[in-house]
């Protein structure tokens, strides 16, 4: 316990008092899942968008950044299968993309021109949709078919998980653009599935 308060008052008195204020941003993610359940095809990313407002706050004379907006998380699924007596060859795709109202919080330290930081982030389902693209070949017949459906219902629990990144200031704007990175790893399994996303994004500060 000591060690962590020891680093928390090191993290408040190496940052500047004088915390940004408000600001926004916007990006792209790329999101992707764990499935946990055996035999399970192997997800793969799939690119989704993020925005929001944040702000700069003391808390107990600790210095955070917080923020909230709209997330997404979201996989792909590819198969593919070839039946050598017919010569029948079929693959499927499909990309499920859930919105999220996500609320974050997260305590920046300087490493570098930029700042470090890290924290927890909620998240509420709002909607989303899933896109099937399939197509066939029979007797040198080539048959496709793609539907899309809206998703009204989505994971009965809340989303919970970490972001850890790193904040670069453009040269440009009088340093008020930052270009950031990070990862979020979402500790929540919703039937089987864990989420996760690599993402980046421009942030203006006012």
């Amino acid at each position: 316990m000591k060690i962590v308060l020891a680093i928390l008052v090191i993290c408040s008195l190496a940052l500047p008092q004088d915390l940004p204020g408000w600001g926004f941003y916007g990006g792209i993610g790329m999101n992707n899942a764990k499935i946990s359940e055996s035999g399970a095809p192997s997800p793969k990313p799939l690119m989704g968008m993020l925005a929001g407002v944040s702000k700069g706050v003391m808390l107990g004379g600790l210095p955070l950044f917080v923020g909230a907006g709209i997330g997404q998380r979201g996989f792909k699924i590819e198969e593919s299968e070839t039946d050598e007596e017919t010569g029948m060859s079929m693959s499927m795709k499909v990309a499920t993309s859930m919105n999220y109202l996500d609320a974050w919080v997260v305590m920046p330290y300087p490493v570098g021109p930029g700042l470090a930081w890290a924290g927890p982030t909620a998240g509420m389902f709002l909607n989303g949709k899933a896109k099937m693209e399939m197509e066939m070949d029979f007797l040198g017949i080539p048959i496709s078919e793609s539907m899309e459906e809206d998703i009204d219902e989505g994971p009965d629990e809340p989303e919970f998980g970490i972001i850890i990144g790193y904040s670069y200031p453009l040269p440009i704007m009088d340093g008020k653009l930052n270009l950031n990175g990070g990862y979020y790893l979402g500790l929540i399994e919703h039937d089987d599935i864990t989420f996760n996303s690599i993402f980046a994004h421009l942030s203006y500060r006012l």
